[in-house]
């Protein structure tokens, strides 16, 4: 009969705690908060949206030239192998002569599943209860719009709007929260609008600058400074960066929960955006 006893109970108390323990870790304290953006890795997503299209162009362009090729009998093989020469740009990315022009954020590049496309987001960090300890909060949305004005060297204009309804994090209660805080059924978006023209170094495709601006977030405007760093990849502009938030600046009041004893009263707004030549531009 001793065989056919269980686990004694001292066991099972511990067997408990751990399962508890690894529960805590798992929903509430491990973080996946994507890191925070980087032109390197923007750039490569630039170029390869570039390399992706150059190669569709050019597979459109051989089955053309296949298709064409019977009118002509006297030469299949020259009309077959003329092809060759087009598919190379499918890894080069020719530089836009002139960035002068209105310029808007593209939807289209990259996915937002990886974060490679075109967001706005949030980093602010939380203090977990019951001593869990801290983790980080991030939450990115991929509604982004707006257009920058290149004209003679100068970034002349740039105004920026994020649609916060598409904010998402790692935690669905954190974001019901945000959502409570930012009162996005009232002021659903956030914008950045450049304060003054920013020259752009002459002749260079990279540079970083801080730019001044204003960042209307819950209906409340207030004057920031955004760091960021541009690179021209072909015929995109990829931008990231970050800019300051304080919360009681924009009468947002830190959000909290039962596992949350406190957010940090301020954080950064994080962006990366991809834009390409509005129709009719000029480069």
């Amino acid at each position: 009969m001793a065989g056919r006893r269980g686990l004694p109970k001292p066991i099972l108390i511990l067997v408990g705690i751990l399962v508890v323990a690894v529960a805590v870790w798992w929903f509430l304290v491990r973080s996946d908060a994507p890191s925070a953006p980087d032109l390197a890795t923007a750039a490569e997503t630039a170029a390869a949206a570039q390399a992706s299209t150059t190669s569709a162009a050019s597979a459109t362009t051989m089955q053309a030239t296949t298709t064409a090729a019977p009118a002509t009998t006297a030469s299949p093989a020259t009309t077959t192998a003329a092809p060759a020469t087009t598919a190379s740009p499918a890894t080069t990315v020719a530089p836009t002569a002139d960035p002068s022009g209105t310029w808007t954020v593209d939807p289209d590049i990259g996915s937002f599943h990886d974060f490679t496309s075109s967001w706005v987001g949030y980093r602010i960090d939380e203090e977990l209860g019951k001593g869990i300890g801290a983790t980080t909060a991030v939450g990115r949305t991929p509604l982004v719009t707006g257009t920058v004005e290149v004209r003679s060297g100068v970034a002349a204009s740039a105004e920026i709007t994020a649609d916060l309804r598409g904010l998402a994090s790692d935690r669905i209660y954190r974001d019901g929260k945000v959502f409570e805080v930012l009162h996005v059924d009232r002021h659903p978006e956030a914008v950045f609008v450049m304060a003054e023209p920013v020259p752009l170094t002459a002749g260079a495709t990279e540079m970083s600058a801080t730019v001044p601006g204003t960042l209307t977030v819950n209906g409340v405007s207030v004057a920031v400074d955004a760091a960021l760093e541009v690179t021209l990849v072909g015929d995109v502009l990829a931008v990231v960066g970050t800019l300051p938030v304080v919360l009681a600046d924009h009468d947002v009041v830190a959000p909290s929960a039962s596992i949350v004893i406190s957010v940090a009263d301020s954080g950064v707004v994080e962006f990366q955006l991809f834009l390409t030549r509005a129709v009719g531009g000029t480069g």
